[in-house]
């Protein structure tokens, strides 16, 4: 139980961690894009930095988004994981009990079979004693 909280833990830090990733990536657009529009240049230098700065934004967003889709995958990965040994752990402990009935349904079988001896056995000496007390 401890380790479904402890993967649901590790989940969340993963998400947030690429909410703050993302918020980073666009606070650092806005202020680059703010910087730059405020500099005092001229229109053709100005229109330059933004298509750089544009360009690093976009290939630093794109290389957040494969993280982001990564951490994703590895999150789905390590859930899928986590429920197939579930299901694993599971299908072996039904062929346990299985075991365990059938094993058992051969004990009570072979209890009974003793017990229907004993209980012959017994009935045979009554009547031998019923015929020798008749006599």
């Amino acid at each position: 139980m401890l380790k479904g909280k402890d993967e649901k833990k590790k989940r969340q830090k993963k998400g947030a961690a690429a909410k703050v990733a993302t918020g980073l990536a666009v606070g650092t657009a806005v202020g680059l894009t703010a910087g730059i529009l405020l500099a005092p240049k001229s229109g053709k230098e100005t229109r330059k930095d933004i298509s750089e700065k544009a360009k690093d934004v976009l290939e630093k967003s794109k290389e957040e988004l494969h993280n982001i889709k990564y951490k994703i995958a590895e999150t789905v990965d390590d859930v899928r994981d986590d429920i197939s040994s579930k299901v694993e752990e599971k299908m072996q402990e039904k062929e346990v009990i299985k075991d365990a009935i059938i094993h058992g349904k051969d004990e009570v079988k072979n209890v009974v079979k003793e017990a229907k001896k004993d209980l012959e056995k017994a009935v045979k000496e009554a009547k031998k004693k019923i015929d020798k007390n008749t006599k």
